[in-house]
């Protein structure tokens, strides 16, 4: 039988061992009677070696050594050199223990007792409750969202332990159980980059002594390249898309009617879309535009000139029948993926009905066939970057382009003619508003 090792316990969820600590009286509180300290293994034989050092050392700080309450309490006769055993495996391991030991010994009075005091140990779920509370106030809500998801994901597979016990065989463990449920790299990534975050908001914080980073150098690479790029519309795609007795079974709601006819004419982004609000339709110089405020990125904050075609279909009545209510799409919600979840994934669902769609196409192709036709139509890099909220990584000129003209942007959107291959007869924003009715 396994000789009993005293003060070491197992997490039961997490399979990481522990040295147990009873604290004297004298220095205990109320709410802490013992310290546990991480031994960071999960292997049994590693484990029982580090405990048993540990308690010796526990042992030898006493006023009285009682080298023979030490040997009942670990089985180790360390003055006669003796490994009580049951098997050769138990005696072989026994040596390497007493090798340790008698170091120990030798070391006399330098060694030091295993930290005695009421230093608060930091769990994960209080590590994270810490970081997110930082984030929140800086980030996106959709961003803090996932950040959150991340979190609850790992804490599905580990307990939430002491911040200092999670090791990169965790992570590495954590990693082959995501790769195992078949998801995809950048997905993987993802989640390992926000619990990044997290150990170097802890340890930059004191809450993590371990000052190594256990997901460094975990991430899988070339995790981009295993991503298929999206695809353009083409014109008889886009017909198929547009023809109203399709389309109509699709726009059952303002986002679904609007939403694919504003990205076909300004090339926007769906979460730009779908969180616009009245006061965010502006007039300059007699142009009507779209002032995007809720970006992706810096260069995303930008004016996009409204496209004769959508004030035909009655963009501009639109948004006065809405005004009362602030926003454009007043009855969405922002949750996991934005305000542009249902948009954008109905909008794959309708590209199958349809038989339009592909591996490589959805509502993002949107954007892609609007860029394409804009340079297909000769209008320049500058502006195109500038409509698209794009930000040039090879052009030196694009950190001295300021604001371009109104007009220059509408010239420009102008160029998008769609309508002169796809038919706009029968649209009718109204027959969006029937759910609501």
């Amino acid at each position: 039988m396994p000789i009993p090792m005293p003060r070491l316990v197992r997490d039961q969820k997490s399979g990481v061992y522990f040295f147990r600590l009873v604290l004297p009286r004298a220095v205990a509180g109320t709410q802490r009677k013992c310290l546990y300290f991480s031994l960071k293994t999960r292997e049994n034989k590693v484990a029982r070696a580090k405990a048993a050092v540990l308690n010796l050392r526990v042992e030898m700080t006493k006023p009285f050594i009682d080298f023979d309450n030490i040997r009942e309490l670990i089985n180790i006769d360390l003055k006669n050199g003796i490994f009580q055993a049951d098997t050769a495996e138990e005696q072989e391991r026994g040596l390497k223990i007493l090798e340790a030991m008698g170091k120990a010994q030798a070391a006399g009075s330098s060694l030091q007792a295993a930290p005695v005091n009421n230093t608060k140990i930091t769990t994960y779920d209080e590590a994270v409750t810490d970081f997110l509370a930082e984030l929140t106030p800086t980030l996106k809500s959709t961003t803090v969202y996932k950040y959150k998801k991340s979190f609850e994901f790992f804490r599905n597979y580990f307990s939430s332990v002491d911040i200092n016990s999670y090791s990169k065989e965790d992570i590495k463990t954590f990693k082959n159980k995501m790769l195992a449920e078949k998801k995809v790299p950048h997905t993987i990534n993802g989640f390992l980059g926000c619990l990044r975050g997290l150990f170097d908001y802890a340890i930059k914080n004191g809450l993590r002594t371990e000052q190594t980073n256990p997901v460094e150098g975990m991430y899988i690479k070339n995790s981009k390249k295993q991503l298929k790029s999206r695809d353009q519309f083409y014109e008889d795609d886009l017909q198929a898309i547009f023809e109203w007795t399709n389309y109509k079974a699709y726009a059952k709601k303002p986002d679904y009617f609007w939403g694919p006819l504003i990205c076909l004419y300004t090339g926007m982004r769906p979460e730009e879309i779908t969180t616009l609000e009245v006061k965010n339709i502006r007039q300059d110089d007699g142009i009507y535009f779209f002032q995007v405020k809720d970006a992706k990125t810096p260069a995303g904050v930008r004016p996009i000139p409204i496209h004769s075609q959508l004030i035909k279909l009655g963009l501009l009545d639109y948004i006065e029948r809405v005004k009362p209510k602030e926003k454009l799409f007043w009855y969405l919600k922002n949750g996991h993926n934005g305000t542009k979840k249902n948009l954008s994934r109905n909008f794959s669902l309708y590209l199958e009905e349809i038989e339009v769609k592909q591996d490589d196409n959805c509502f993002y192709s949107l954007r892609h066939t609007v860029i394409t036709r804009l340079v297909a139509r000769n209008v320049n890099n500058s502006t195109i970057y500038t409509l698209s909220g794009h930000v040039s990584d090879k052009s030196t000129h694009y950190n001295y382009l300021h604001e371009l003209p109104m007009k220059t942007l509408k010239d420009a959107i102008e160029k998008l003619d769609w309508h002169e291959k796809i038919s706009f007869s029968g649209f009718d924003y109204l027959h969006a508003f029937t759910v609501f009715d």
